[in-house]
């Protein structure tokens, strides 16, 4: 009797010390996985800055929907590369610097939005993005911009 105690405290023992593991290893999935995402941002600014237009055009999902401040309506994928022609095609001067200040950002499963100020020759812009997770890779599904 005293060995199928002790059997089962150490089977108690064992669950709890898994359990506790597994939460521990999802928050810190979670945090690089946010810090992952905040990475790609700084990518897409630095796209921009740098007029790289394929680069953009490849952090954007197949069915990419986006409405930047300066259209009328919301875009396409094939719509904005016509949008990112007209206000992107000429690298910013190297000494360019940008500032992200983070806002917010909520991953589920496979979406992610982050809210965020873009700070850029002395002015501020407000920017939500959704993210959506295909396979191992991040793509940006949709946005807004809102110049403050």
């Amino acid at each position: 009797m005293k060995y199928f105690r002790k059997l089962q405290i150490i089977i108690l023992l064992i669950s709890l010390t898994g359990l506790i593991l597994a939460c521990s290893d999802k928050s810190r999935t979670i945090e690089n996985q946010e810090d992952l995402l905040w990475g790609l941002e700084e990518e897409y600014i630095k796209a921009h800055k740098d007029a790289d237009l394929s680069k953009i055009l490849s952090m954007w999902d197949e069915n990419f929907l986006g409405w930047p401040s300066r259209l009328e309506n919301s875009a396409r994928k094939t719509s904005g590369s016509e949008y990112l022609q007209k206000y992107f095609s000429k690298p910013m001067p190297a000494d360019t610097e940008f500032q992200i200040e983070k806002q917010g950002i909520y991953i589920e499963n496979n979406v992610a939005i982050l809210h965020y100020r873009l700070f850029l020759f002395q002015s501020s812009t407000r920017l939500t993005h959704t993210w959506i997770k295909r396979g191992d890779d991040w793509y940006i599904l949709g946005g807004m911009d809102w110049n403050e």
